[in-house]
């Protein structure tokens, strides 16, 4: 994507539907993102972190997944689909917690 500069290295655990043998099963994927500071959280505000992240591609990324940035791994919070004006998807953005 030529319109914004991912600089981030991060590592998804993409949550998978189902369990296997009782476990719940991921996918595991790199990527890079933007990262976005939310200068207005605050931790008493509970489910919002202080960061979002903006990811490329048009893939599926469901709430419960995780991801890790530089050392630490933070639980999808929620996900929303960046669309061109034609409709298609281009990145996600997604909070963490």
């Amino acid at each position: 994507m030529d319109e914004f500069r991912c600089t981030e290295p991060v590592t998804l655990r993409i949550l998978q539907p189902g369990l296997a043998d009782g476990e719940v099963r991921y996918e595991e994927r790199s990527a890079t993102a933007v990262v976005i500071e939310n200068r207005g959280y605050r931790p008493e505000d509970g489910a919002s972190a202080a960061f979002e992240f903006l990811l490329p591609g048009r893939f599926r990324l469901p709430p419960g997944s995780r991801l890790t940035w530089r050392g630490t791994t933070y639980d999808v919070a929620t996900v929303k689909s960046c669309r061109d004006l034609d409709g298609t998807i281009r990145a996600l953005r997604c909070t963490v917690c």
